[in-house]
């Protein structure tokens, strides 16, 4: 179980998927990442990418975002999610998108743009790159949104993250033991804009 950290919902308990296919955000990473969002996150719509249990989409909630959109390819997840949505009388607010955030691509465009989006992938394998070069932020993030990656400094295949991509800013990076932080912002597109030297290519294993 975990517990939301603060808001409409602190101290209530939300349902976690067993075993080990899933990391759910530590609370001090998410208590420290909603005081740095307190100012934007009331009244925004959520996308929260690899959700698992969907602490960082209740939390949200929790601190008056207006809906959220959790995406998880994970059946018991997903299960996991529709309980926790049954149990704080969501429905209303929340869907659950089931398939890996590349296969139901379509179907979160539809629903956005997003104010907030959250993303929380495996630390193993290349998703950290993947995400930051192939998403189409033009469309998924509105502008002036941010976007919030948490990401293994030690088993991402990134080693460091760009300060600058076409359509993101970073604002802000924080490391928390093997854990780090990094939120973006979206910016407009005016300056004509190439890839970051340190993501042109993919890294091997």
């Amino acid at each position: 179980m975990i517990r939301i950290t603060g808001g409409a919902f602190k101290g209530r308990l939300i349902k976690a998927p067993k075993g080990d296919q899933t990391r759910p955000t530590q609370s001090r990473l998410r208590q420290a990442l909603f005081n740095s969002l307190q100012n934007v996150v009331e009244g925004a719509r959520v996308l929260d990418l690899f959700s698992g249990s969907g602490a960082l989409a209740f939390e949200a909630l929790s601190w008056g975002a207006a809906s959220a959109v959790l995406v998880d390819s994970s059946r018991p997840a997903q299960k996991i999610l529709e309980e926790n949505i049954h149990a704080f009388h969501l429905e209303s607010q929340v869907q659950v998108l089931g398939g890996s955030v590349f296969e139901v691509l379509g179907l979160i465009l539809e629903k956005g743009p997003y104010d907030l989006i959250f993303a929380d992938p495996p630390y193993a394998g290349d998703w950290t790159h993947r995400l930051l070069l192939e998403l189409p932020w033009e469309k998924i993030l509105a502008e002036g949104g941010t976007f919030c990656l948490e990401w293994g400094v030690q088993q991402s295949k990134t080693k460091a993250l760009p300060e600058e991509l076409p359509f993101l800013f970073k604002v802000r990076e924080k490391i928390y033991g093997e854990s780090a932080l990094t939120s973006y912002r979206r910016k407009s597109p005016h300056a004509h804009d190439s890839t970051p030297k340190d993501l042109e290519k993919t890294p091997s294993d």
